[in-house]
């Protein structure tokens, strides 16, 4: 083994180790099809719902690990600094049957203990797959957001009547969730499991928005390397909603969630049904759509982990996300054939629940670094932020983008 990488693959045995990947909480049915539009599409699919009584609600444990995937393109090259590295191609491409079991808070690592324990590589198989309804999704991004959905969901459940604050810990600052107490006629009129899910979903967003406004101004998970190349990746924030979706019909579902391992089983059942709803393509059809975007979305002349890789960043946070999708005019034949005239699915991203605002009673807070205080936008906003103050961060790196990419960096065609 060679000498500097042994302690860095020690280092991640230990980390491995101090997370288990054993089942920690403790039902199995196929979703029909016309669940998978309701619930991508609906701001509320929850009519349906049972109720939820606190001594059902899992104690989920919060996320550690690090879900390593995937900057935008294919054949991807890499360089150390200034230097090459030479033959390395990272393909990232997958078709809808080719990604593996979902494992809650999976890393790059995990350690299985029992009675030998194993240390065994990731075997989700993540990477990007071009779908004809939803553009390119990033199922790294899915299970990283419905793995925070659920974990918010579970954590705030029990409090809604008496407000709790969640520390989530550092991520471009020190993140904590803070949950007011609701008026107990709105959680008795709309019931726990409703209350708590919608706030699950809306709070596991606005974490994954903070945590590309964050990439935007520096912050990294691996010390000293970059990831500025997928800062608002054309696929991110779709992709953070599609997976906030997921874990959201599976906690519809009394005992769905009830375990880990039968939340883990479900979410590779409804993964795998929405993508097939989005008409997720053949690997070799996805390779003929990145390729078209060769030099308009993506530069395959760059290396990771330059910026300059993705030319072309989704700012889109609205109430409805609609997908970037290959332009008609850079449409293969054969993609064209098997995509036909296929529209878009927009994906309902609602910020309240009937009259129920969520940002009434919930935040996401984050304390800044100090570092960032010395420079605008963050010296006007002051040491703490919240997702009030986010779409002031998201213009300012639009803006930015602009001026690196040039006027039609925030489009896709």
């Amino acid at each position: 083994m060679n000498a500097r990488l042994a302690p860095m693959l020690l280092l991640a045995i230990a980390l491995a180790l101090a997370c288990t990947s054993s089942s920690r909480w403790e039902t199995q049915s196929s979703p029909r099809a016309d669940e998978i539009p309701l619930l991508l599409q609906s701001p509320d699919p929850a009519d349906h719902m049972s109720e939820l009584f606190v001594e059902e609600i899992p104690a989920v444990p919060i996320r550690r690990r690090l879900r390593p995937c995937c900057a935008f393109g294919s054949q991807l090259q890499a360089k150390l600094g200034p230097i090459p590295v030479p033959f390395y191609r990272l393909s990232n491409l997958l078709d809808g049957d080719g990604i593996g079991p979902h494992t809650y808070d999976s890393g790059l690592l995990m350690v299985r203990l029992g009675e030998e324990p194993r240390l065994l590589v990731n075997d989700e198989r993540n990477g990007l797959v071009y779908t004809c309804g939803g553009g390119f999704i990033d199922t790294a991004h899915v299970r990283d957001y419905a793995d925070w959905a659920v974990f918010v969901a579970a954590s705030i459940a029990p409090a809604l009547e008496t407000g709790t604050t969640i520390e989530l810990g550092e991520e471009g600052g020190v993140r904590r969730i803070v949950l007011e107490p609701l008026p107990p006629e709105v959680v008795e009129r709309m019931g726990i499991r409703r209350v708590a899910v919608s706030l699950g979903q809306w709070l596991a967003f606005q974490m994954s928005l903070y945590h590309e406004i964050a990439t935007g101004f520096g912050w990294t998970a691996v010390p000293g390397f970059t990831e500025l190349a997928s800062v608002f990746s054309p696929e991110d924030l779709y992709s953070n909603l599609i997976g906030v979706k997921v874990a959201a019909a599976i906690m519809y579902r009394p005992g769905h969630s009830g375990s880990e391992r039968a939340y883990n089983r479900n979410v590779g059942v409804w993964f795998r049904k929405v993508l097939r709803y989005l008409n997720a393509v053949p690997t070799d059809q996805a390779q003929e759509a990145v390729t078209q975007l060769d030099g308009l979305w993506w530069d395959s002349s760059q290396r990771l982990p330059d910026p300059r890789l993705v030319r072309r960043r989704n700012f889109d946070t609205d109430t409805e996300l609609e997908p970037w999708r290959v332009p008609d005019a850079l449409m293969s034949p054969d993609l064209r054939a098997t995509c036909g005239d296929r529209e878009p699915i927009v994906l309902a991203n609602p910020d309240r629940l009937d009259e129920f605002r969520f940002s009434d009673f919930a935040r996401l807070e984050v304390d800044v670094p100090r570092k960032w205080m010395v420079d605008e936008p963050w010296k006007s906003l002051g040491p703490r932020v919240t997702q009030e103050d986010f779409p002031v961060l998201v213009e300012f790196l639009r803006e930015r983008a602009l001026e690196i990419f040039g006027p039609r960096a925030d489009a896709p065609d």
